[in-house]
């Protein structure tokens, strides 16, 4: 078993190892409630305010979550097991095929329990197999949650309730994974003034787009070729993450951005923006 920090305190990734699969856990401290954090990972209109851009539930023992990011990716969860609010168990999207040729479900288990008024919340996302073809599922699923579960934290911290507006922008791309990264962070590229190599999570940033824009805010998870992420504090403590995927959606380099109460006009201007930023870097 290893165990990656990822230098937030708040947050550890543990990994796990057995005969035949392999798994990782999450676990972070969120200030609200077990039920409120049920409430936020089990009702689609909460879960369409940090996760994914649509959700379908039909909640109780042997009923479903379906999580939708527009065309680019669709995928339902069975619950196999339900005791709000502590413990929901689910299939993942889609059986994974192993090294033997079968199709195995992967399964998500979310563990909450309160502490002092906050709650402790341990995802373990388990039944990889430990063949070079789980590889990508495995590194994107576990880069992925890192960035989500801070995504949840973050809205039940900051913008509770409130509705998120949120837009994924992708551009396929050839190459490898460090490459097509290499263009997105060189000042020809997306980011034209800022980017300092290997920024460290809970640092400060500030990068000026070639676009204009400037996103300035604290870093939450930096994992390149796949991911960097942060608060911005100029859109009123959003969220922006880009890298590389090729996990289910890829291989693509994307830039996201969450918005909580930002004017219409201003997010479809940004939304324009980027997208001819990133088609101007990769066409």
């Amino acid at each position: 078993m290893t165990s990656d920090s990822l230098k937030d305190q708040a947050y550890t990734i543990t990994e796990q190892d057995d005969d035949r699969t392999r798994g990782h856990t999450h676990e972070l401290v969120i200030d609200a409630t077990p039920e409120q954090v049920w409430k936020a990972i089990t009702e689609a209109r909460e879960l369409e305010n940090w996760f994914p851009m649509n959700a379908e539930t039909e909640l109780g023992m042997g009923g479903s979550i379906t999580y939708m990011w527009g065309e680019a990716f669709r995928g339902t969860c069975l619950i196999e097991a339900w005791s709000p609010p502590h413990h929901l168990r689910t299939t993942w999207v889609e059986p994974v095929t192993g090294e033997e040729g079968k199709r195995r479900p992967l399964r998500v288990d979310w563990h909450l329990e309160g502490a002092g008024g906050k709650t402790v919340l341990r995802l373990v996302h388990s039944g990889f197999g430990k063949g070079a073809d789980w590889d990508d599922e495995y590194d994107g699923t576990r880069c992925g949650w890192s960035f989500e579960l801070r995504s949840l934290r973050h809205y039940l911290e900051h913008h509770a309730g409130e509705t998120r507006r949120a837009f994924w922008i992708q551009r396929p791309v050839t190459g490898e994974g460090l490459s097509v990264w290499n263009r997105i962070v060189a000042p020809d590229g997306l980011i034209a003034e800022g980017w300092e190599p290997d920024p460290t999570p809970g640092s400060a940033y500030r990068y000026v787009l070639n676009t204009g824009d400037v996103l300035e805010g604290t870093v939450l998870v930096n994992e390149p070729p796949r991911v960097m992420a942060g608060t911005v504090t100029n859109t009123d403590m959003g969220l922006m993450r880009f890298g590389h995927e090729d996990c289910g959606v890829g291989p693509v380099a994307h830039l996201w951005l969450s918005t909580w109460g930002m004017e219409p006009d201003r997010f479809e201007a940004l939304e324009r923006g980027w997208d001819t930023a990133l088609r101007n870097v990769f066409g």
